[in-house]
């Protein structure tokens, strides 16, 4: 039983939100709160999975912003009839829907976020992240572009001006920027450029992901794992996961999840590489996918501890969760093709591309479900001749058209 707390923008809503939950699931129980001083009330008198509000609202979007702060572990759904394309996301939401009448929408929102809370808050994956005794840092730039976005007047400028901080990373951006993930028209020779092409959100997460690889590169050797090969591995993900015909926001997600998505290996080479070792030499004797034996051996796996990591970090959830399920999207409810169906196919894709890999196991009743099965032969000549666009623009350096400007706004 998931227990809702409802705070409808105005009473007409209140009216027409009781009537249909009265038809809704029985899986709820739930609370419309007629007003924000009403909700605080409610907030403490019992255990809420979820709180429902307006993010319209000033007072409910204050709501929110309070309950992020006092009750972290309750999911925070925000309501906006705005398209999501128009919509700046907002870091107190952890998910948004266009109408709080639509329950089936709701369902879902609600059933994701408070899957990924219980799956990164549980025993397991405590257990083995209490193992290490230090978490990385967020990069620094990337804290700075989090701060500075939470701005509301934050603009192409401030942003560019903070990447261009870091000239490492300026560049990294502006080669992935120009390379076949993105598969721009022009040279994007700038970071303002880039900015403007790709969009805050999604220039801030390729920052984080250009950051982490950064924080990585003092790896410890470890048998059967390569940094170099894990970055190619990503960027092949992520550039399959761009023609898969998403929605744009939900590309978005799918393309920053899939720079990401292995993250988790990195956590556990970087902090526990005796034991990322052996459970690689595992996985290659007993020719199994590395996930399937963590999941042998710990219960948990390199995505779970990847979403945590990121989680921590404050990245959307939508891009933590692709992560947390890239082996296993039908663990969560769907409405269709999304970025977890995305990445997860994508991921695939990419490994099945590199003719060097075994086949991979396909969960067909999962992608007839999404109403994509059909599409699979078609996608995977798409996977292999985006390898070799990859393969080839490596061998003039990162894939990347070399013609480009840091220093200029």
């Amino acid at each position: 039983m998931r227990n809702l707390l409802f705070v409808p923008a105005d009473p007409r809503t209140s009216q027409a939100l009781e009537e249909a939950l009265g038809l809704g699931p029985k899986t709820w129980d739930w609370y419309i709160a007629p007003n924000t001083a009403a909700a605080r009330d409610e907030l403490g008198k019992k255990q809420w999975d979820a709180v429902v509000a307006d993010v319209s609202s000033k007072p409910d979007l204050e709501f929110l912003t309070e309950v992020c702060n006092s009750h972290p572990e309750v999911v925070r759904i925000g309501v906006s009839e705005r398209s999501p394309a128009k919509n700046r996301p907002i870091s107190c939401v952890q998910q948004t829907i266009s109408s709080l009448l639509d329950l089936a929408q709701l369902d879902i929102a609600v059933e994701r976020s408070c899957r990924l809370r219980d799956l990164l808050q549980g025993e397991r994956i405590c257990s083995v992240v209490g193992k290490v005794e230090e978490l990385p840092s967020a990069p620094t730039v990337f804290v700075k572009l989090m701060e500075a976005l939470e701005q509301p007047e934050a603009s192409i400028g401030d942003v560019a001006g903070i990447i261009e901080g870091d000239a490492a990373i300026s560049a990294k951006l502006l080669q992935i920027v120009n390379s076949c993930i993105f598969r721009t028209s022009q040279d994007i020779a700038t970071v303002r450029m880039a900015a403007s092409f790709l969009g805050l959100e999604v220039v801030k997460n390729l920052v984080l992901s250009l950051g982490v690889f950064k924080a990585f590169e003092n790896l410890p050797a470890i048998a059967g794992f390569s940094l170099e090969d894990m970055q190619a591995h990503s960027r092949l993900t992520a550039a399959i996961a761009q023609r898969l015909g998403l929605s744009k926001e939900a590309q978005d997600a799918a393309v920053v999840a899939s720079l990401l998505h292995d993250i988790g290996k990195l956590v556990l080479a970087y902090k526990m590489p005796n034991r990322f070792a052996r459970l690689l030499a595992s996985a290659k004797s007993k020719r199994q996918p590395l996930y399937r034996i963590e999941e042998e051996l710990w219960g948990i796996t390199h995505a779970e501890v990847g979403a945590y990591l990121l989680g921590l970090w404050g990245l959307p959830i939508q891009v933590t969760e692709a992560i947390a399920y890239h082996h296993t999207p039908a663990a969560v409810p769907h409405r269709g093709f999304d970025a977890i169906s995305a990445v997860y196919l994508a991921n695939l894709l990419a490994h099945e591309s590199d003719e060097s890999c075994e086949k991979c196991e396909w969960d067909l009743p999962f992608l007839n479900a999404v109403g994509v099965a059909a599409q699979v032969p078609a996608w995977k000549k798409i996977a292999k001749e985006v390898r070799l666009l990859q393969h080839e623009g490596s061998q003039r350096g990162f894939e990347s058209k070399e013609r480009v400007t840091v220093g200029e706004r």
